[in-house]
């Protein structure tokens, strides 16, 4: 292959790269109790979802602003609710990479893969994140959704992505925790890499992704070996 027809791979970034353990702390430094930030994050979503149906779009950092304000209303924080805000959104740009992230990443990356990112949070977020787990250089493109008419995994988002990259859609393979995310991608005509860290069953509603691991280097390895029929 040359170099312009190399298989492209497009990470998902909030979870799939990034730890959110460490929101819990963030909540709990407020008085609240840890386990509401898997509730925020997922809220958060949701109202991206939402919006998506119907072709709208706002940014992430705007949905999680509203969403903590509604979960302070049940689980008031000791202090402001507006600085409660704050700290929540603070916390999210201090996350850190998955253990498993850098050195999967750099292998792919000396393997002759293509590596880039697609977010539904913010591009500057997703750059922090990479940044402090010292693979950014190794990523053509980080790219935020919030430049896509609507947030993935609506088609229109996977769809912009392959545009704004020139990269043909079945070209691409796309890499998240998340069942949806995968689905919408290969709704879209992507290859997809399930990551499931925690050994979950994949659900029989979602189109079956091509590659299932247990982790970024473990991706690395079978993508090395010509898994999910990707070659370089």
């Amino acid at each position: 292959m040359t170099s312009d027809d190399r298989p492209v791979l497009v990470f998902d970034v909030n979870e799939t790269l990034s730890d959110l353990r460490p929101l819990h702390g963030a909540f709990e430094e407020l008085g609240v109790p840890g386990e509401v930030a898997a509730t925020w994050f997922a809220s958060v979503l949701r109202e991206g979802f939402a919006l998506a149906v119907h072709g709208e779009a706002q940014p992430f950092a705007v949905l999680g602003q509203e969403v903590a304000r509604m979960l302070f209303a049940a689980h008031p924080p000791t202090g402001d609710v507006e600085d409660a805000v704050s700290h929540v959104l603070e916390a999210v740009q201090a996350l850190p990479v998955h253990a498993d992230v850098p050195d999967g990443v750099r292998a792919m990356a000396e393997a002759g893969f293509r590596l880039t990112a697609l977010t539904n949070g913010s591009a500057a977020t997703a750059e922090g994140l990479l940044e402090r787990g010292g693979v950014r250089q190794h990523f053509e493109h980080v790219r935020s959704v919030e430049e896509a008419p609507c947030w993935k995994p609506a088609s229109e988002a996977y769809t912009w992505a392959s545009g704004a990259w020139g990269v043909p859609l079945e070209q691409m393979l796309m890499i998240a925790v998340h069942p949806w995310d995968l689905h919408g991608a290969a709704r879209a005509g992507m290859r997809t890499a399930w990551i499931d860290r925690h050994g979950a069953p994949w659900p029989r509603y979602a189109r079956t992704p091509d590659l299932r691991v247990s982790g970024v280097r473990e991706l690395a390895a079978r993508l090395s070996a010509g898994g999910a029929g990707l070659t370089v």
